[in-house]
């Protein structure tokens, strides 16, 4: 029984550990797989926030 109970205890440690470490908290900029999340100007002037990869290749915006 008490092997089941740290068992369930490590796994509940492990997961919530994962998901301390991908909120943005503290002031930190947000990032995902197409990189940090960034002040993108497009082409009609218009500016928003997305990641970099998605503002220069997608749609051929530039960084703020």
């Amino acid at each position: 029984m008490k092997s089941v109970i740290a068992i369930a205890m490590a796994t509940f440690l492990f997961l919530s550990g994962n998901a301390m470490a991908n909120s943005s908290s503290g002031g930190a900029k947000a990032s995902s797989a197409a990189g940090p999340w960034i002040d993108c100007i497009l082409p009609d002037g218009k500016v928003e926030y997305m990641p970099l990869m998605i503002c220069k290749i997608q749609k051929n915006g530039k960084v703020k």
